[in-house]
């Protein structure tokens, strides 16, 4: 069980996150209210169901066996600054554009939508996962030293 101090206490009751270390890990975490960490996660839940409902079963398939196939992809340099597309699980192959694939693929009857082509390249984030927002300081600050644009 963890104890907050006076100081911590405060802070989390004007709603700051509070930073905390795990001496044993050098881990850093963050302490917010259970009902803050609620709302973040429902809304990264529903974010994530409104990006997938976006994407089509069979787009999400194929984009899924290449986000599995990368890291093994990636060990060989031959392959880097490629590209590849599948087809729900099956890797219809590799070529040197985004092009040559598309036309692959629709050469063999698949349908816009149901196919991936993907760069073979280090990536931060599947393609169906949602990104972070941008937030503008000068669009979302408080502070009224700040200007804010004209309707």
């Amino acid at each position: 069980m963890i104890e907050l101090t006076p100081e911590q206490r405060q802070a989390v009751a004007k709603g700051e996150p509070i930073r905390v270390m795990d001496p044993a890990t050098q881990d850093w975490y963050v302490l917010v209210r259970a009902e803050v960490y609620e709302r973040l996660v429902d809304a990264s839940l529903l974010a994530a169901v409104e990006i997938s409902s976006l994407i089509s079963a069979a787009m999400l398939r194929a984009q899924q066996a290449f986000w599995r196939d990368l890291p093994e992809l990636l060990k060989s340099r031959h392959y880097h600054g490629q590209w590849v597309a599948y087809h729900g699980d099956e890797r219809i192959g590799l070529g040197k554009t985004a092009t040559e694939l598309y036309q692959r693929c629709l050469q063999q009857g698949f349908q816009r939508g149901g196919f991936y082509v993907g760069k073979v390249e280090t990536a931060e984030r599947p393609p169906w996962e949602p990104s972070p927002l941008e937030e503008s300081l000068y669009e979302f600050t408080d502070d009224p030293l700040v200007p804010r644009p004209s309707p």
